[in-house]
């Protein structure tokens, strides 16, 4: 009951498309760990992601706080690593073998992450962090990064910012690459994911709503969902 009231508390105004989008989305994810009709596995043991090693890297920590927005105490490291715990179990309940970059508030350089990557021969990167703009308070909504001279990785983040898009509807965002040292060191598929802009007062808000941070996770899950079975298409 506590979750259904801290849904029903933004099913107001401006919220209303957002609220629905959200709902839409977890079915979508519910749709995609679900057995299909006639089958005779169970909710727990259909896993899609069964034998993908997934990295999921909580960007900053330590004394590295990112950007940070005070009066509403937003931190961007702890923000990071709720996202990374959300998204871990997540990509879990779908059988992903998981591995975290950090777990704590610790700092992890750039190279050691990348480095963390690699020595584990992990199939897929997500490094979670919340974006701004200086100067320009307009931008809003979450956004995919990818390095730009892998396929790979563009395609896996235009699976995961269509699913993005489905949890706001005013988000106009498409995928960007970036030269990034954590997607350039990296030898998978690597994306960034940024789940709000921090200079954005509506994101703020949302970054401190619940539901948002679980639409946006879902969201996240059901792009590697789609990339992975996507993957195993076209090597049929």
């Amino acid at each position: 009951m506590k979750r259904a009231r801290a849904v029903f508390t933004v099913l107001r105004g401006r919220h209303v498309m957002w609220a629905a989008s959200v709902f839409v989305g977890t079915i979508v994810v519910l749709a995609l760990l679900l057995p299909r009709t006639g089958s005779s596995e169970s909710v727990g043991s259909h896993s899609p992601l069964q034998g993908w090693r997934i990295v999921v890297d909580a960007g900053h920590g330590g004394e590295d706080r990112g950007v940070c927005y005070f009066p509403d105490a937003l931190i961007e490291k702890e923000i990071n690593l709720d996202m990374a715990n959300r998204l871990g179990a997540a990509l879990a309940a779908a059988g992903a073998e998981i591995f975290y970059t950090r777990t704590d508030d610790v700092f992890v350089s750039l190279e050691d992450r990348a480095e963390h990557a690699n020595a584990v021969q992990a199939d897929l990167f997500i490094s979670l962090h919340v974006n701004r703009i200086p100067n320009h308070p307009e931008c809003f909504g979450a956004q995919t990064f990818y390095y730009p001279t892998s396929e790979a990785s563009k395609a896996f983040a235009e699976f995961i910012q269509a699913e993005l898009l489905r949890v706001d509807p005013e988000n106009y965002r498409q995928i960007q690459s970036g030269n990034y040292k954590v997607l350039r060191l990296t030898n998978m598929p690597a994306v960034i994911v940024e789940i709000a802009f921090m200079t954005n007062e509506r994101d703020r808000r949302l970054l401190q709503d619940d539901a948002y941070r679980d639409a946006i996770t879902q969201a996240i899950v059901a792009g590697v969902i789609g990339y992975v079975e996507s993957t195993s298409r076209s090597a049929e």
